[in-house]
């Protein structure tokens, strides 16, 4: 591979899949079902984005690829761990079936998936998700679900709250630059992606740590 293949936000990718590799030793009971649906996402996201980065190199449209990976493999894994984090609710899995409905429908009649980023998919994708962060956080407060246990302590208080983080930043991002793209100052634009590649590492180094958090943090609140 050539040397310029990966830039820093590649590598931090990868370094959140693979320091969550020594987890599957420690995960118990239901924690390894989330785990491992949080592990796929970080190894589909490292997959999508090496590839997508060779692809670029090398001059060829990454479209499919990252349309493949992102908006159709690893948000539907981001669903899937919703679904297990929710008392598997089947309100995720609802919202996923309407979301891949959205996907076709885009795909036939705006944004083709073999030559154009599908930012309307991520753009419902985003608020869907944004959607289910508060619902989860609504259940802490309203349901007692974590009731006489530290918050930080649990695993998917960290996944969720960088979730929201990450997802609401990006979803204003990709629609400033689906409705103000040819108004854009490219600088702005270029500070913009880097912001949001910030984020993104940031969100996918704390899912790699998250179930960690159990043995780094006291559990229960005294």
């Amino acid at each position: 591979m050539d040397k310029n293949a990966l830039t820093w936000y590649h590598v931090l990718i990868i370094i959140g899949m693979l320091v969550s590799i020594p987890y599957f030793y420690l995960a118990k009971g239901e924690n390894r079902k989330k785990h491992l649906v949080i592990f796929l996402i970080l190894l589909c996201t490292s997959i999508t984005e090496v590839r997508a980065r060779q692809l670029q190199l090398l001059k060829i449209n990454n479209t499919l690829v990252v349309n493949t990976g992102y908006i159709i493999i690893g948000i539907s894994l981001i669903f899937l761990f919703f679904y297990f984090i929710l008392n598997q609710s089947k309100k995720p899995l609802y919202l996923w079936v309407v979301y891949m409905a959205w996907i076709i429908i885009n795909s036939i009649y705006f944004q083709t998936i073999t030559t154009t980023f599908q930012n309307y998919s991520w753009a419902l994708a985003s608020l869907l998700i944004i959607g289910m962060c508060l619902y989860f956080f609504y259940s802490i407060f309203s349901k007692n679900q974590f009731e006489n246990i530290n918050l930080i302590a649990v695993p998917e208080f960290w996944v969720v709250s960088f979730l929201m983080f990450f997802y609401a930043s990006s979803f204003l991002y990709f629609i400033s630059f689906t409705f103000y793209y040819d108004k854009m100052d490219i600088e702005l634009y270029m500070q913009l992606n880097f912001l949001i590649k910030i984020m993104g590492s940031i969100m996918y180094l704390v899912m790699g740590l998250a179930f960690y958090a159990p043995y780094i943090f006291r559990n229960k609140v005294e």
